[in-house]
């Protein structure tokens, strides 16, 4: 029965299709999930992902993430919102047609896991394990079923298909030398690229290079690129040769990569690059701090790889500021051993054998840690740990154990009596079916509970009840349903927390101002504007406010800083004029309208109120 067993899993095509099926069931529930959180700023609020055209695409090349609702961010992503802009153009934001694209990239890179690691393995059972935990781990379910997330999908993708695109070029050369007459592995797969190597080779740099206008990550594909070559396809047995000949063919990619760093620390650094705080801390200012706290992450991650229970959102994690407190020094002991027992590996084997255990535990481990580096803290980031940040490195994780199962299976592990032996493999079995069943059931709930966006956050709060973000969502969703009692109790919760977030002392003020606190609603305005002077929401409130009291002085004076904060905006201009009309300016207002009039090719109805005011003015 077992080798029946094995023998259905000689069919990589059947087993593509089976993972295919299986993950498209698990996600099917999220179709319908409302699009929220930061899906607001990047697609609902942005008008620069509501069409397509040269004028757009100039300004997702040319802006951070942010700036189509005129705030600022680190994050630099324009083919992230080239594909925003063809779901939004399909369909606005109706979410079907949103979360299968994100539903669709995440299967086709478990297909691509699959196929470069039976590509370049040639262990079908190896790759369908590792394919299959990955697809179906419910901590892929915060990159795959939050829209705004898209960027982790989009960002493997082109990663592993320039990995393929290589592949395909290199293997056949290597394979004699690289297999030598070892019994343990399939026939080479045949065929030969030999003539289309440079366009194969051309194609792998540009997958990079859309790779990093997708998400930051991908300055990491150079190092991911060596660590596969050595692992994988280097004929050569000696380690340091081969870690030489893969830095000679990663240096395309390293020359793309620190090309956009160098933009991306020049012309594209819009907030401060390498560094997320607006104000300093300890965590912000020392690395030796970042790196003793990732730490303490680094076990919470491994946690979650192998029981993914209590998942959310925005983790409040514990800083660490000494190597001696618990659990630092436990886990870089941990690390250490890992890189003695890689030594032990690479001394004990031959290292030209592509099954050793050597080349498996360095692909595993160094893809995991590689995988880990943008986000460890060597750049301070705006978060600690999040979940999604795991949808890349796992692979690394699950293939270590997908090779121990599969050698499992084949009977090479075990020394015992056949009969022992089948029984235990048939526990085996029944309790890796199980666990997978665990996850696709865990994986199922995260996608139920992220269309419910009141339970979401108030899931989240069970776990972190304090977090600033997670209350003001949560307050907006019963602001915009009426609830204004529950929604000033999370926004007083938020704004009593972590005080580098201006939204709801502004959410607040809209909720004096809706009961007629004028006086009130200032002063919040004013609070939001101490917390974060660009935060334009609050000016636009101001203006509106003080222009209702007939106070134009005032008025004028945030109107006039608005338009510098939002010089893009032609209604920004238009209601300068309304301004200086109703203080007799007629100079004035001519000047805001005609410049108003300059920036309205996106905003037709705009341009059209101006045009009116101006032939008014016969001008």
């Amino acid at each position: 029965m077992m080798s029946k067993i094995i023998k259905y899993f000689q069919k990589p095509l059947l087993l593509a299709v089976f993972i295919a099926v299986v993950v498209f069931i698990i996600y099917i529930g999220n179709l319908n999930n409302q699009l929220f959180w930061d899906d607001d700023d990047w697609i609902i609020n942005n008008t620069y992902v509501h069409t397509i055209s040269w004028d757009n695409i100039k300004f997702w090349l040319t802006h951070n993430t942010l700036a189509g609702v005129g705030l600022k961010s680190n994050y630099y992503r324009p083919f992230l919102f080239l594909t925003f802009a063809i779901n939004y153009v399909s369909v606005g934001v109706k979410p079907l047609i949103w979360h299968l694209t994100s539903n669709l990239l995440h299967i086709a890179n478990g297909l691509l896991v699959f196929s470069i690691l039976y590509l370049v393995f040639r262990k079908r059972l190896v790759a369908f394990i590792t394919a299959l935990i990955f697809l179906i781990h419910p901590l892929q379910t915060e990159a795959v079923t939050y829209i705004s997330g898209r960027g982790d999908l989009l960002v493997l993708f082109f990663m592993l298909l320039a990995l393929w695109l290589f592949t395909k070029t290199n293997l056949w050369s290597c394979d004699h030398q690289r297999f030598g007459n070892s019994s343990e592995v399939e026939p080479p797969l045949g065929g030969s690229t030999s003539k289309y190597r440079n366009w194969y080779l051309a194609a792998s740099v540009l997958s990079v290079i859309i790779a990093l206008l997708s998400r930051e990550t991908a300055i990491i594909f150079p190092f991911l690129f060596m660590v596969f070559y050595i692992a994988f396809l280097s004929p050569i047995s000696s380690f340091w040769a081969a870690f030489k000949k893969s830095f000679i063919l990663a240096i395309p990619y390293f020359a793309v990569v620190i090309a956009y760093g160098i933009l991306r620390l020049t012309v594209l650094n819009f907030q401060n690059t390498l560094n997320f705080y607006a104000v300093a801390n300890t965590y912000s200012e020392s690395l030796a701090v970042r790196l003793f706290t990732f730490a303490n992450v680094l076990l919470g991650y491994f946690k979650l790889l192998l029981v993914p229970t209590g998942l959310h959102m925005e983790r409040g994690v514990t800083v660490y500021t000494s190597l001696f407190q618990w659990p630092v020094w436990p886990v870089f002991i941990g690390l250490l051993s890992l890189i003695g027992w890689l030594v032990f590996l690479y001394k004990k084997q031959k290292p030209n054998l592509l099954t050793t255990n050597f080349r498996v535990w360095f692909f595993g481990v160094g893809w995991f840690f590689v995988g880990l580096v943008p986000v460890s803290g060597i750049t301070p980031i705006n978060a600690v740990m999040y979940e999604h940040w795991l949808y890349l490195p796992m692979i690394g994780f699950w293939f270590i154990a997908a090779f121990y199962l599969a050698k499992f299976f084949q009977g090479s592990t075990l020394n015992l009596q056949k009969g022992r032996t089948f029984i235990l493999r048939i526990l085996i079995v029944t309790a890796l079916a199980a666990y997978f069943v665990f996850f696709a059931y865990q994986s199922i709930q995260r996608n139920i509970l992220w269309g419910k966006p009141i339970d979401f956050y108030q899931d989240i709060l069970k776990y972190e009840p304090d977090s600033t973000r997670v209350n003001n969502n949560l307050g907006n969703l019963y602001f915009n349903q009426g609830d204004l009692a529950n929604a000033e109790k999370h926004y007083e919760a938020a704004a009593a927390g972590d005080d580098s977030f201006p939204q709801p002392h502004f959410n607040l003020g809209s909720i004096l101002e809706s009961r007629g606190d004028i006086f009130g609603a200032i002063k919040k305005y004013e609070q939001a504007i101490e917390v974060d002077p660009n935060f334009y929401f609050a000016y636009q409130s101001l203006v509106a406010v003080y222009a209702k009291k007939g106070d134009l002085v005032k008025a004028t004076e945030y109107v006039e800083i608005l338009k510098k904060l939002k010089p893009q905006d032609p209604r920004v201009f238009y209601n300068a004029a309304l301004i200086y009309l109703a203080r007799k300016d007629i100079a004035a207002v001519v000047s805001n309208l005609k410049a108003g009039l300059e920036v309205t090719d996106s905003d037709p109805y705009a341009k059209g109120l101006i045009e009116e005011l101006l032939t008014k003015l016969g001008q």
